[in-house]
């Protein structure tokens, strides 16, 4: 029997939490849409799993009705905020968090106040290592009215390497499908610039006119990846309805961008496994040495869903090249309950496939620590 419970976990992709950025209800946190105060976000089959994995690590009987458990929740979080979160990453084993702080996508940027809450409930308890995000470091960070092209360039290069020298970072990031799709194209500075100066306007743009642009930023994201020795994540699939259309996220897109000569000189990871697109996403990392991809975000989101998206992930890529990550933030308990809902189905799976004959016993337990930390300390370098 194949036991991961003690494994250590390392969150490949997930974002900054504090009580001033959860979700309006509990049952928000495990829903992937941003409309607040849905009723409907009660009657979602990953809630009620998550609400399941709260009565196991508070010893409530299992027949506990919902808004008892949630009041149980938000009396000890709310209580002790640091117990709180030490309580579950030492539940989940995480030890380590690659954070994005694009997140949230949705209103201002985290306040300083908010930041020192973050850095203060993980002190200790995990290691933080950050991700810079292109298009929310020029929204929200760096744009200006009246800027110039180059001068939004030149600030964007000063951050990344300010940034490097105060925190430890590993990776730029990019959500350019929730912007103008992935599907990149090359841009020279010239129409990169023309297009700015006619359609920019620093913040998400709806009517998705500002794709020069954000090609030609995901081009110079990856130059100061080679540049510094950073990783380059890529979100790929589905995302925050209704900023994400999912006609514009699929992988396979990337098609052009993962060929360029250098795209290959990084380490690129297909963020989310391309859900609901994984098949796409897993024959990318499957077959060309440079790309590799985490199983992010569906734990929290798709109820089960996660389970089919591993099962095309395992079959398809090379197992030391697939990462465990949850895409929580905002509240904890999503990190935490991603960590413990995975290390049990993907038990589950690797036995099934063990009692298959797929492999043996020991190359099983071999394959559950390689994608809860060992793969991403090698691909990260950390």
């Amino acid at each position: 029997m194949l036991d991961f419970t003690a494994t250590p976990v390392i969150d490949a992709h997930a974002h900054p939490f504090m009580p001033t950025r959860e979700r309006d209800t509990y049952a928000h946190t495990y829903a992937m849409s941003i409309y607040n105060g849905l009723e409907d976000h009660k009657y979602q089959t990953s809630y009620h799993m998550a609400l399941q994995e709260v009565k196991r690590l508070l010893g409530l009987p299992a027949s506990t009705p919902d808004d008892e458990v949630v009041e149980r929740r938000h009396a000890l979080a709310r209580g002790d905020y640091n117990a709180w979160v030490k309580r579950l990453y030492e539940d989940a084993r995480i030890t380590t968090v690659l954070c994005d702080y694009g997140f949230p996508i949705v209103g201002e940027g985290l306040t300083k106040e908010e930041f020192d809450v973050f850095y203060g409930a993980t002190d200790g308890v995990c290691d933080v290592l950050d991700l810079i995000r292109i298009e929310t470091t020029c929204d929200r960070y760096l744009y200006r009215e009246g800027m110039s092209f180059d001068e939004m360039v030149e600030d964007f290069d000063r951050y990344v390497e300010k940034h490097i020298k105060e925190r430890r970072t590993i990776g730029i990031k990019s959500v350019v499908g929730y912007y103008t799709g992935l599907k990149w194209e090359p841009v020279t500075h010239d129409e990169a610039e023309e297009n700015f100066n006619k359609c920019y306007i620093g913040r998400f743009n709806p009517a998705r006119t500002e794709k020069k642009f954000r090609d030609y930023m995901v081009w110079h994201g990856l130059e100061l990846c080679v540049k510094y020795g950073l990783n380059f994540q890529m979100h790929t699939g589905a995302g925050d309805p209704p900023k994400c259309d999912l006609r514009l996220v699929n992988a396979n897109d990337l098609y052009d961008l993962i060929n360029t000569d250098l795209a290959k000189k990084v380490h690129f990871i297909v963020v989310h496994a391309g859900y609901p697109y994984s098949y796409e996403a897993a024959f990318l990392a499957a077959n060309y040495p440079h790309v590799f991809t985490d199983v992010s975000s569906t734990q929290n989101y798709a109820g089960r869903a996660e389970e089919t998206v591993f099962r095309n992930v395992l079959d398809i890529v090379p197992h030391n090249k697939i990462m465990f990550a949850s895409d929580g933030g905002g509240t904890v308990d999503g990190s935490w309950y991603a960590a413990r809902y995975f290390k049990r189905f993907m038990k589950d799976i690797l036995e099934e496939y063990v009692a298959k004959n797929c492999f043996s016993e020991n190359y099983a337990q071999k394959i559950g620590e390689m994608i809860l930390y060992k793969n991403a300390q090698r691909i990260y370098g950390l």
